[in-house]
């Protein structure tokens, strides 16, 4: 197992992937996971099932969401992602971090097993601290991956 090594987080924007490509809209290529993640986008009638059966499982210290996670990496990145409001771009993801400076975020990544996880971590004012690891989608290298804070927002890209 490697080292945290710090990830620089630069201050000018990237040029990024039309944001919108629609599920399907490339013929036959489309794969079952888009098209399962553009189902589940718009199935806006399960969102109360889902959120009332999660409040169930933590209510009860049942949280299964840890062993998908750990089956299928690319759910805990939707999680987490969703958790801080953000939103998964075809090419990275951007996480909006309003009223934060550059100064107070720090990215970490490392190695675990042919997969690169990030550590994104966040210093307010008085000290108080959040934390948060995900797993990168497979093909991500260390060496692809580029940040930026512009406009109170992170951009990872790969």
């Amino acid at each position: 197992m490697t080292t945290w090594q710090r990830v620089d987080i630069s201050d000018e924007e990237f040029d990024s992937i039309e944001d919108n490509q629609q599920p399907g809209s490339e013929g036959l290529s489309s794969t079952p996971e888009l098209l399962h993640g553009d189902f589940n986008s718009n199935a806006h009638h399960l969102a109360d099932v889902q959120s009332q059966h999660k409040q169930v499982l933590v209510t009860a210290g049942m949280i299964p969401e840890e062993h998908i996670a750990n089956v299928e990496p690319s759910l805990k990145l939707e999680w987490m992602v969703n958790e801080l409001n953000g939103r998964i771009n075809p090419d990275g993801l951007t996480i909006p971090l309003l009223g934060v400076e550059q100064g107070q975020v720090e990215l970490y990544s490392r190695q675990i097993d042919n997969s690169i996880v990030l550590k994104l971590k966040i210093t307010e004012d008085d000290g108080d601290t959040l934390e948060r690891e995900l797993t990168a989608p497979k093909g991500v290298t260390i060496d692809n991956l580029r940040a930026s804070l512009v406009n109170d927002r992170l951009n990872l890209r790969w």
